[in-house]
């Protein structure tokens, strides 16, 4: 008889950018830990897209990024739920139609690190809702390891050693053997 198991969960991601001068790093995270419960929080300092983002969110000068991640974990699911979610706050955050906070959510699991988008490429896999998955990182050789459509900004070590660090939280706080 075929028994379907059960994917791990994993702790959700999440990447902000935002305005320094209309919003305060305090605010946004109290508003996820408001719906998510207690947060780790990294401050990157490698951000090749600022000027990128400039663009749409004004100076980059003015253009600060953190990364808050869960201590708890959570379904798959919500990987496509807190996406929306995070696209609802983008609308109520923005001054007409330009972002003033840009929200980019994943799920860190065992296996790999995923991110959501609304863009579709040839890797990714269709959520539903306008949602797609990026394969960001796969844990492989003790470490997360970049993928040859890994964003430039997630490339960098730090990174890469903040999100192992998770990793381990989560096998740590959780009942989830390691691949």
């Amino acid at each position: 008889m075929l028994k379907l198991q059960p994917p791990t969960s994993g702790l959700l991601f999440f990447s902000v950018l935002y305005r320094s001068d209309l919003f305060s790093e305090e605010l946004i995270h109290r508003k996820i830990e408001s719906l998510y419960g207690k947060l780790i929080t990294f401050n990157p300092e490698f951000n090749p897209l600022a000027s990128y983002y400039s663009k749409e969110m004004g100076s980059v000068e003015t253009l600060k990024r953190f990364f808050l991640v869960t201590t708890s974990s959570y379904p798959r699911e919500f990987l496509l739920s807190t996406k929306l979610l995070s696209l609802d706050w983008e609308r109520q955050w923005s001054d007409g139609n330009k972002r003033m906070v840009n929200v980019d959510l994943g799920l860190i699991s065992a296996e790999n690190f995923i991110l959501a988008t609304t863009k579709n490429y040839s890797h990714r896999i269709f959520l539903g809702q306008n949602i797609f998955a990026d394969l960001t990182y796969q844990y492989q050789d003790t470490s997360y390891q970049t993928l040859p459509w890994t964003y430039p900004d997630f490339k960098d070590q730090a990174k890469i050693e903040f999100l192992n660090w998770c990793r381990t939280f989560l096998l740590m706080h959780s009942k989830i053997d390691s691949p």
